[in-house]
Order: C-alpha cells, then structure tokens, then sequence
C-alpha cells in the first residue's frame, strides 16, 4: 500500500511590487517641480510690478525736471510773467521786475560772481568758480550748490514757481506727484558766438539750467540740462 505525499503550501510574505516606490517618488518630484514653477512666478510677477512702479516714479521725476527747466525759461526770457506774479505778492514787486530785466541787460545786473548766489534777486544765478573748475577733473556744474538746503537765507537754488508765480500749480506729496516741488540753478556764460549765415554774432548773455525733479519717492531724482539764449533786452524792460 503506498502513501502520497502531499505538500503543504508554504504561506511567506507577498512579494512586493517596485511600481508602487517608483510612483511615489514621481509624485514627489512633480509636487516639487510645481512648487518651484509657483515660487518663480510669483517672484517674477513681484519683480515686475517693482520694476513697473520705478518706472513710473522716474517717470514723475523726469517730468519734474521738465516743469522746473520750463520755469528757469520763464524766468529768464519773459520779464512780463515776472512783473504779472508781483500783483499777487505784497512786497516783491521790484525784486521780481528787477530780476526778469535783468537777464540779458547791458549792465549784467544779476551776475552772481564765483559760485551761486543766495540773495533774494539772484538766487539760483551761479557763476564758474576758479577754485572749482580749475581742479582735476573740475567739479561739475550742477554740484555748485547743495540742493537738499532748506534754509532760505543759505539755499542756491530755485524752487518751481519762485520768479513766475506759479508755485501753486505744481502739488506735491500726495504719493503720485513729486515729493517735493522740483528746483533749478542758472549759469550765466558770456563771449559766446554762433553762426549767422556767413556772419559770426556774438551772444552775450546765454544761460545754462539744471534742473532737479523728484519722483513720488524723494529718493528718485532726475537731472536735466537746458541751454537757453536771451541775445537782446525784452521792450518791456525799457519802461
């Protein structure tokens, strides 16, 4: 009589399955990946909208400047505009005549001398200063005065509206204006020629504006350069 064996069947752990790990670590990669794709377009749009508000700042600044070359003009070239802001002020009607005949009059009556002025009827008017256009390299016209002084019994430059009266026209501060009203300083040149024809005629009184703007933050400023020639008295002037 024989006997069968039977063999019982082996019960171990189920083999495991090498999709499931590779699967997870895709999944981990994707997230990272999506995290880092998230990070660098909120960076981007963050830079963006930084670049777009300096943009418009300088912008602001730029167009102070403009004003404030616009009014060195007047200031110089329009002695009536001078005359008509008198009306509206109590005590500077002959200061600010005075100062609107002057540029271009045959006796210079607003040169300043060496460096800008601070009196009340040529403040902002500068002249070359031996001491600094003979250095190495020579200081730069436009720092010939400290434009950041506020004492009006020191200060070198011209606040917007100063001479022509139009102060008022220009507000600052309200955070999409300039901070602060934009200024400017003149220097006045002498023995210049230009070419008339097959003639040399010579320019006296020709003038050089920097003009200073601010942005809506003080910090952004710009600096513009303005050339302007006054070659004969205004008729005005002569009443």
């Amino acid at each position: 009589m024989s006997t069968a064996l039977r063999c019982a069947p082996i019960h171990g752990a189920p083999a495991r399955n090498p999709q499931r790990g590779i699967a997870l670590v895709f999944v981990l990669l994707m997230l990272a990946v999506a995290m880092g794709l998230a990070l660098i377009t909120a960076r981007m749009t963050l830079m963006g909208d930084k670049a777009s508000r300096n943009d418009r700042d300088r912008q602001i600044a730029f167009q102070a400047a403009e004003l404030a070359l616009n009014d060195a003009e007047l200031d110089i070239m329009d002695p009536e505009i001078n005359h008509a802001a008198d009306k509206t002020k109590s005590n500077a009607t002959s200061v600010n005549k005075a100062r609107g005949c002057s540029f271009g009059s045959p006796d210079e009556g607003l040169a300043p001398g060496a460096g800008c002025s601070a009196t009340t009827a040529a403040r902002g008017l500068c002249g070359l200063d031996p001491s600094k256009a003979l250095t190495t390299p020579p200081t730069p016209l436009y720092q010939y005065t400290n434009w950041e002084e506020t004492d009006d019994s020191k200060r070198t430059y011209v606040n917007f509206g100063e001479y022509t009266g139009r102060s008022a026209d220009l507000v600052v501060g309200d955070g999409t204006t300039p901070a602060k009203k934009p200024k400017y300083i003149i220097f006045q040149t002498t023995n210049t020629n230009i070419a008339a024809g097959n003639a040399v005629v010579p320019i006296k009184y020709a003038y050089k504006v920097y003009a200073l703007g601010y942005g809506a933050n003080e910090k952004t400023q710009v600096m513009l350069e303005g050339e302007f020639y006054k070659p004969m008295l205004d008729k005005f002037c002569s009443k």
